[in-house]
């Protein structure tokens, strides 16, 4: 019996959904993986910008056109549709004329939020910092959508994108109490732009990494502490994305809890925040 499908919906079916789409392909390549748009043009091409975002962040499963929802193939009470927000969930609904939605798994990204940080809005108009944090929104929620739903753990066990460093603090000292009692790995995913003075913690307690070749001795991955990196590096994202990160994480949960945590968003660099948020993709 073939898998439910997946089918992520936006308003133009040009940036949201045709990222999201791609991640999840990669991430869930035994499912079939749609998008739509509920005023898609198949005749208006991916914007340039998109494309340039997507070649960086090495997605190279995206869809070239845009679709019309209503071109999509007949909806079924287990495909997983992911809309971008309520309108679009709206839209959706009364284009392909359901009667019952409550049948169907129309799912909003916002639901699967756990902060006003991870939540996307139409980056439409928008420069590309802000456009790269919209989409690394729609990603993360439509992976933890799709594990959710599909009852596929995640890796990471704890992870936040905190709003200041009075939010760092306090979910550090909550997160190092916990090593402390009960073993597992914190990681600090500003490969970036590393930052110890953020830590409230002896020099013991950091574990360097290279993000570029994420590999871990038997011994270490054994051991508690802060996995961070070693040096600043550049296009953390496309880190973030990959399949080898994803086999990291799971080689390291194998032996312990895995906890996740940002920079704060107040003081990094606006075109940094799209970096941070993918790192909550795991968890």
């Amino acid at each position: 019996m073939s898998k439910p499908r997946i089918i992520t919906v936006c308003k133009y079916n040009q940036a949201r959904s045709i990222t999201s789409a791609a991640v999840l392909r990669r991430f869930f390549p035994g499912h079939e993986v749609l998008s739509a748009g509920i005023q898609a043009n198949p005749l208006q091409p991916i914007p340039s910008t998109i494309l340039e975002i997507l070649d960086e962040w090495d997605l190279a499963e995206f869809d070239g056109r845009s679709t019309k929802v209503v071109d999509l193939p007949t909806l079924t009470e287990t495909d997983l549709v992911l809309c971008a927000d309520a309108e679009v969930k709206s839209k959706l609904i009364e284009q392909l004329s359901i009667i019952n939605a409550n049948a169907y798994k129309i799912r909003i990204l916002e639901e699967y939020s756990r902060s006003l940080l991870e939540i996307p809005v139409d980056p439409v108009s928008m420069d590309e910092a802000d456009t790269k944090t919209q989409l690394a929104r729609a990603i993360i929620l439509s992976m933890r959508a799709a594990r959710q739903e599909f009852g596929k753990a995640q890796p990471i066990t704890y992870s936040l994108f905190p709003q200041d460093r009075a939010e760092h603090l306090q979910a550090q000292q909550k997160l190092l109490t916990l090593i402390t009692n009960n073993q597992g790995l914190i990681v600090d995913s500003g490969f970036s732009i590393p930052n110890p003075l953020l830590w409230r913690a002896t020099n013991t307690s950091f574990i360097p990494i290279n993000p570029n070749r994420l590999e871990i001795d038997s011994i270490t991955r054994n051991h508690s502490g802060i996995l961070i990196s070693k040096f600043e590096i550049d296009r953390s994202a496309k880190i973030f994305l990959s399949e080898n990160y994803c086999d990291f994480l799971q080689g390291l949960v194998a032996e312990q809890k895995i906890y996740l945590l940002a920079q704060p968003y107040s003081e990094l660099p606006r075109a940094r925040h799209h970096e941070a948020i993918l790192s909550l993709i795991h968890s």
